[in-house]
C-alpha cells in the first residue's frame, strides 16, 4: 500500500510537467485524449458490425444488398480509422511529451546547480547522470503506457461488457470483467513484488556507472600508481553485482507474464466455450458467437500486452523515482524561505568571529574577525590546513556558518540572493576547474556577451599569448576533459584571464599563481594591479611575494588569526609571518642562483 502511495505521489509531482501552462501543449493533450475515446467507439462498434454482416451472410437470401455492401465497406473504413487515429494520437502527443521531458529535465538541472556543496560534495556525478538518464526513458514509459494504453483499455472494456450484458445477459459481462479485475490485481501485486528486484537493480546499476565515470575521471591517477588491474577488477566486481540483479529482475518480471497469460488464457476458455454451447444448444445464432468472440479477441491481445505495459510503467517509476527524491532534496540553508535581497555595489565585507567547520566536531576557521574595504587588499598566508581556501567557499555561500557572520555592505550574507554575490564575485580558485571546450570559450564563459577584443585584452594581462603561440590552434585549442592537456601553470594563466574578464567588485586569488615560475608571477600580478586597485581583494597564498602590498595580511594558524598587519609590521614583530619570509626569501636566492 505505501508503495502504491508512493507511485501516486511521483505521478502527482510530474502532473505540473504535463499540465503546462503553455495552451498549444493544454490543446494538442485535449485533442490526443478526445481521440482516444473517438478511438474506443471505433473498437467497440467493429464486432458489432462484423455481427450484421455475418447474420445477412447467413441469411437465406445470398445476394449482395445495398444494406450488406454498405456494412462490409463501413466494417473496412472503421477498422482502418481505428489503426489510423491510434497513430494520429502518438503523433500528436510527442511534441506534449518531449516538450514534458524537456521541462522536467531543465528545472531538475536548475535545481541541481541551486543545491548546497554538500550535496555535490556527498553524491557521485555517475550516479547523478545515469539517474537523469533513465529518467528520461522513464518518462514516456509512465505516460505512454498509463494515460493511452492502461486507462483506455480499461475503460473500453467496461463498455464492451456493459454490451455484452445488454445483448446477451450478465454470464458474459460477469466473466469479461471478473477476469480483467482478477488481472489487474493480479497485476498489481505481482509487480510490486517483481519491482523491488528491479529497485536493487537500479540501485547497483547506479553505483556501477558511478564507479566507472569516477574511475575514468581519474585515469591519471590510476597510471600514476600503476592500478589499472585494481580498477579493472574493481569494475568487474560492480558488473558482476549488476548481472545478479538485472537477471533477477528480468527473471521475476517474466514470471508475473507467465500468470497473466495463464489469466487470459482461463477467461478466453470460459467465454469462448460458453457462447459455443450456447450457439449449438441453439439459444445464439453464429453471429452472436462471432461478436462474443470479437470482444473477446480483441480484449486477450491487450490485456496480454498490458502485462508488459505495466511492467515498464513500474519500471519507469522506479526509474523516476531516483529522479524525483533529488528534485525534492531541500535547498538546506538558513536563508531558505526568507525574502533575499541584492546588493548593486561592494563597499564592504566585514567576518564576524566566523566559526565554521566541514564536520561539526571539526571546526577549521575559530572566531575570525577582519574588515575589508572596497579599493582594499587583503593577504591571507599560513600553512596547509589552516582554513585560507575555506574563507573564498565562506564568501560564495558554499557551506552555512556554525557561528558568527558574515556582512556585505552591513546586511549578513545569507538574507542575500547567491545569484548577486555571484554577480560581484570572482576567483582564481586552488583547484581550478574547465570545460573541455577550447580556451577562448573557457575564458569568455566568465562573461559570455564580452566582445572578442576583450577577451584577448585578458589573455594579454594574463600572460597567456605566450602559451598560445605555441599551440597549432591558438585559443581555439580544446584542453581536454578538467583542462588535464593543459599543464598547471597553462590553468592558472587561463583561470587568471577568466577572472579579468568577469570584472568583479571583489577578486579572490587563491594560489593563483603557485604553479607559475617568479618572474611570470611578478609580471601578471603587475599587469592586474591598476585593475584590482578600484575593487576589493583577497590573495590567498603560499608564495608571499604576492602579498606584501595587501593593505592587512592575516597569518592563520589552524583556523586562528595568530597575527595581522602590514607587511612592514609583521616583519617587524618577528613571529611567524617573518619566519615564512626569511624561507621565502632562501628559496628566491636559490631559485637566481639556479
Amino acid at each position: 500500500m505505501k508503495e502504491r502511495f508512493k507511485n501516486l505521489k511521483i505521478i502527482r509531482d510530474l502532473f505540473p510537467f504535463l499540465w503546462t501552462k503553455q495552451e498549444k501543449i493544454r490543446i494538442l493533450f485535449l485533442v490526443a485524449f478526445s481521440l482516444i475515446f473517438f478511438s474506443i467507439a471505433l473498437d467497440l462498434s467493429i464486432p458489432l458490425i462484423l455481427k450484421k454482416i455475418v447474420s445477412q451472410l447467413a441469411s437465406r437470401e445470398k445476394s449482395m444488398t445495398y444494406q450488406l455492401s454498405l456494412l462490409l465497406v463501413a466494417y473496412g473504413i472503421i477498422w482502418t480509422l481505428s489503426q489510423a487515429t491510434q497513430q494520429i494520437r502518438q503523433i500528436i502527443m510527442v511534441k506534449p511529451l518531449e516538450r514534458c521531458i524537456r521541462l522536467f529535465c531543465g528545472k531538475l538541472f536548475d535545481h541541481l546547480h541551486t543545491l548546497p556543496m554538500k550535496f555535490h560534495l556527498d553524491r557521485k556525478t555517475g550516479a547523478i547522470t545515469n539517474a537523469l538518464e533513465r529518467a528520461q526513458y522513464g518518462f514516456p514509459d509512465v505516460f505512454w503506457g498509463l494515460f493511452l494504453f492502461v486507462i483506455p483499455t480499461l475503460i473500453e472494456l467496461f463498455l464492451a461488457a456493459t454490451i455484452l450484458c445488454y445483448y446477451y445477459g450478465y454470464i458474459y459481462g460477469f466473466i469479461l470483467v471478473f477476469i480483467s479485475v482478477f488481472f489487474v490485481v493480479f497485476t498489481l501485486y505481482a509487480t510490486e513484488w517483481a519491482s523491488h528486484f528491479q529497485i536493487l537493480s537500479n540501485e547497483q546499476q547506479s553505483n556501477t556507472n558511478a564507479n566507472i565515470v569516477d574511475s575514468l575521471l581519474n585515469f591519471a591517477c590510476v597510471k600514476y600508481f600503476n592500478n589499472k588491474e585494481y580498477e579493472v577488477i574493481k569494475c568487474d566486481n560492480h558488473l558482476k553485482d549488476r548481472e545478479k540483479f538485472l537477471v533477477k529482475s528480468i527473471t521475476s518480471l517474466e514470471l508475473v507474464r507467465i500468470g497473466q497469460s495463464m489469466i487470459i488464457g482461463v477467461g478466453l476458455v470460459l467465454l469462448i466455450y460458453t457462447a459455443g454451447e450456447q450457439a449449438l444448444s441453439g439459444g445464439y445464432n453464429v453471429s452472436d458467437f462471432v461478436l462474443i468472440n470479437g470482444y473477446v479477441l480483441q480484449f486477450a491481445a491487450p490485456l496480454n500486452q498490458l502485462g508488459f505495459i505495466a511492467r515498464n510503467i513500474k519500471k519507469g517509476l522506479n526509474d523516476l523515482a531516483n529522479v524525483i527524491e533529488i528534485y525534492k532534496t531541500p535547498i538546506t540553508s538558513h536563508s531558505a524561505g526568507k525574502a533575499l535581497t541584492s546588493f548593486e555595489k561592494l563597499e564592504s565585507i566585514d567576518f564576524q568571529n566566523v566559526s565554521f567547520g566541514y564536520e561539526p566536531s571539526h571546526l577549521v576557521l575559530k572566531d575570525l574577525s577582519f574588515h575589508l574595504q572596497s579599493g582594499k587588499t587583503i593577504g591571507i598566508v599560513g600553512s596547509t590546513g589552516s582554513g585560507k581556501s575555506t574563507i573564498s567557499n565562506l564568501l560564495f555561500k558554499f557551506f552555512d556558518l556554525n557561528s558568527g557572520e558574515i556582512l556585505i555592505n552591513n546586511q549578513d550574507i545569507q538574507s542575500l540572493k547567491s545569484d548577486s554575490v555571484y554577480k560581484h564575485f570572482g576567483i582564481v580558485p586552488q583547484d581550478i576547474t574547465l570545460f573541455n571546450t577550447s580556451i577562448y570559450e573557457n575564458i569568455l564563459f566568465a562573461r559570455p556577451e564580452a566582445h572578442k577584443e576583450e577577451v584577448e585584452e585578458a589573455i594579454k594581462l594574463a600572460q597567456l599569448e605566450i602559451v598560445l603561440k605555441r599551440l597549432p590552434n591558438h585559443y581555439d585549442t580544446i584542453v581536454g576533459e578538467r583542462g588535464l592537456k593543459l599543464s598547471g601553470g597553462e590553468k592558472q594563466r587561463i583561470a587568471i584571464a577568466r577572472v579579468l574578464l568577469k570584472r568583479p567588485s571583489l577578486y579572490i586569488f587563491d594560489e593563483a599563481t603557485s604553479a607559475l615560475d617568479l618572474s611570470t608571477e611578478n609580471i601578471i600580478m603587475k599587469n592586474i594591479a591598476h585593475i584590482i586597485k578600484n575593487s576589493a581583494s583577497i590573495i590567498i597564498a603560499h608564495r608571499l611575494s604576492t602579498v606584501i602590498n595587501a593593505d592587512e595580511i592575516l597569518v592563520l594558524q589552524h583556523g586562528i588569526v595568530e597575527e595581522r598587519g602590514t607587511h612592514t609590521s609583521l616583519l617587524r614583530q618577528n613571529g611567524i609571518y617573518a619566519s615564512l619570509w626569511k624561507t621565502h626569501e632562501e628559496t628566491h636566492k636559490k631559485f637566481n642562483a639556479a
